[in-house]
């Protein structure tokens, strides 16, 4: 097709022709300046490949999505306008054309869509879920229960591994934040296969508690444990050929931060995420029921390894209904009070005595800001917004370290995108402690 002007002639004749039911094969994208960004920064490297900066990621049945190299997440819609674009080449003239000093322009395409990039938060862990459980030999319990499970018949052939090229296709999300999700879970690629395989949460605690029994034992630092001798301390000890470096890894990854980079990696044991992980299981195994305050802190410190243990009601979470929202069960449970209910959005709220925790799980919650919002006015007519900001946190573009580590620019992108979205699905009244107390607005 031309491409410029310069192969026309300046004094000479142009003519058109057009076929009927020409192809409509083209589409304009509306790229972000950011897309353009890396576009043009792969352009400049010779060892670069554009085609790289956009990939496209999720199932045939899902919305297009279009993944970029800092693992943002677009929906493309299709955007019908009333201008026409026509496209053109060049084609050969004729002998008689060409002495008369004519060009012929044959219509090759007409496009009157343009597809636009919609930035969205990508249903991650939902999807990742569904995505393991596909692997029929369950949860990861260990090299030694596998064998036992196919010496007793029944590890049958799985119809569906979970490659990367299978979460690919499944999971509408990047490579950084595809891993980060695989560590929550926590899931663990197996070193013979290459594939990823959810581990049991059972033993996941079992191995955490070997592990810190090793570190006792040696008099290794909890802020400085080295995965590599952690592995070969409990092969030598305990786990003989059936331990894995890479189960080693998946669990100090999940219990714990990564403080040095490879060769060494090392990290630093998390009593948090050791608290939040706990509290889960905890919810999960009671069939979601509600907890007064007093039962959960109890059964949580009982299930706590020793070394890890803390008075956690004689630290800053009180645990009445009105600290609930800043503590580690903020986006696991929400609180109530059967008895004084009108409390909950007085100055002092309700004593832990008399609290419920009621578990409720962010990552199960629709992704749209929208359908959220709506499923947690279902569950619960009235919200504050300290109460519902836990739950909506993670739909806003920010990373949640920052907001958790109170950095200001971050926090005050979640309470802008959060305060817009209240205004525009709820209701708001100001309550005695001079919280907004918001119903919904939503049919």
């Amino acid at each position: 097709m031309a491409s410029s002007s310069d192969s026309l002639s300046a004094s000479g004749m142009l003519g058109l022709s057009a076929s009927d039911g020409y192809p409509e094969d083209y589409r304009l994208i509306e790229l972000t300046p950011e897309i353009v960004a890396q576009l043009e920064a792969h352009q400049a490297s010779s060892a670069a490949s554009t085609a790289s900066v956009l990939r496209v990621r999720g199932r045939d049945a899902d919305i297009a999505t279009l993944i970029d190299l800092d693992d943002n997440t677009y929906h493309l819609h299709t955007a019908h306008t009333s201008n026409n674009l026509y496209l053109l080449s060049l084609e050969q003239p004729s002998a008689a054309d060409a002495a008369a000093g004519i060009q012929m322009l044959q219509l090759r395409s007409k496009v009157n869509q343009t597809l636009e990039l919609h930035k969205v938060q990508p249903q991650i862990r939902p999807r990742l879920l569904e995505v393991l459980r596909w692997d029929e030999r369950g949860p990861f319990r260990g090299v030694e229960f596998d064998r036992q499970l196919k010496d007793a018949g029944g590890d049958q052939p799985s119809k569906q591994r979970v490659t990367d090229a299978v979460l690919a296709m499944h999971v509408q999300a990047g490579d950084r934040r595809l891993h980060r999700v695989l560590a929550d879970i926590p899931a663990l690629r197996e070193p013979s296969t290459g594939c990823w395989r959810m581990m049991d949460p059972g033993y996941c605690m079992d191995l955490l508690r070997l592990i810190l029994a090793t570190q006792v034992e040696r008099d290794w630092s909890l802020h400085a444990l080295d995965a590599t001798a952690v592995f070969k301390a409990l092969r030598a000890d305990a786990g003989g050929e059936s331990l894995l470096l890479e189960a080693v890894e998946a669990v100090l990854a999940r219990f714990g931060h990564l403080v040095s980079e490879p060769p060494s990696k090392r990290y630093s044991i998390d009593c948090r995420r050791v608290e939040r992980f706990l509290a889960e299981q905890i919810f999960a195994a009671e069939n979601m029921r509600a907890w007064p305050v007093p039962e959960f802190l109890v059964a949580l410190q009982e299930t706590m390894p020793p070394q890890l243990r803390r008075r956690i009601s004689d630290d800053d979470e009180c645990w009445g209904s009105r600290q609930i929202p800043g503590s580690l069960v903020r986006d696991l449970a929400y609180a109530s009070a059967p008895i004084d209910a009108h409390l909950l959005y007085s100055v002092e709220g309700v004593p832990p005595q008399k609290t419920l925790l009621n578990p409720l799980f962010r990552s199960l919650l629709p992704q749209d800001p929208r359908e959220r919002i709506h499923r947690l006015f279902e569950i619960k007519p009235r919200w504050s917004k300290p109460e519902i900001r836990p739950f909506l946190e993670d739909l806003v573009d920010v990373d949640l370290d920052l907001v958790d580590a109170g950095d200001e620019k971050a926090t005050a992108a979640v309470t802008k995108a959060i305060d817009s979205w209240m205004i525009k699905f709820g209701r708001g009244v100001k309550s005695p402690s001079g919280d907004m107390v918001y119903t919904s607005r939503i049919n």
